[in-house]
């Protein structure tokens, strides 16, 4: 079954284009079939996307009464895509809304900053009345973002959510280079932030919250 990952906060800046895509595309290098919409008027996602760097399908959609049926139009493709993303901006909005309610899992970027944080607190309190509102069951974890974990700020950011019981993945996007390379490139992440991303791959697989490499069949990336 085609699953649908939402990434959102309602801080701008927080990273979300580029958690996206460094997850989208290191899941194409393992044999994903992925889609990828971007909802952001700013379309970052789909200036990425349109290098055709990474073997994607992808599209803009600026009508937040078309997200949902635009979604249900791409689970239903013919082979499945294993995957599709949506992009949102960075702003509470009723695109937001629609891609939350269209989402199986929501992650939520978070730099270290109490700006970000108190942002992305707020984004799981709504992803939380969204869910309870379609009676539905939405996994959402914030997600840190262009981190250096040795300073005492990241500990301190990380401390406050927890503190707000706000679940999180351990794994982190550290501070690289190579994320904003991969902006402009089209590609997947390299050096040392491939590895990076990598880990907050991993952490997501070893949660069962991606159906893709749950069902077993797919082949590793060297």
């Amino acid at each position: 079954m085609t699953q649908v990952i939402s990434v959102v906060q309602e801080k701008g800046g927080a990273g979300k284009t580029t958690l996206l895509t460094a997850i989208a595309s290191l899941m194409v290098q393992d044999g994903a079939r992925i889609a990828v919409i971007d909802t952001d008027p700013q379309r970052h996602l789909e200036a990425w996307a349109k290098k055709e760097q990474t073997d994607l399908d992808w599209l803009y959609e600026e009508d937040d009464e078309k997200l949902i049926p635009t979604v249900k139009a791409l689970k239903k493709a013919d082979p499945a895509y294993d995957a599709i993303f949506v992009d949102t901006a960075g702003f509470k909005s009723a695109m937001a809304m629609h891609a939350i309610a269209a989402a199986n899992l929501i992650l939520i970027p978070s730099k270290a900053n109490e700006a970000d944080a108190k942002g992305a607190k707020r984004t799981f309190s709504h992803v939380q009345s969204v869910a309870e509102t379609m009676e539905k069951e939405i996994p959402a974890l914030v997600v840190m973002m262009d981190v250096d974990t040795q300073t005492n700020i990241t500990q301190a950011i990380v401390d406050a959510l927890d503190a707000q019981n706000v679940p999180r993945l351990n794994a982190m996007c550290a501070h690289r280079t190579g994320f904003k390379e991969m902006t402009s490139t089209g590609q997947a992440p390299q050096g040392s932030a491939r590895r990076s991303a990598q880990s907050v791959l991993a952490d997501l697989q070893g949660r069962g919250l991606l159906g893709f490499y749950r069902s077993g069949s797919w082949p590793k990336s060297a």
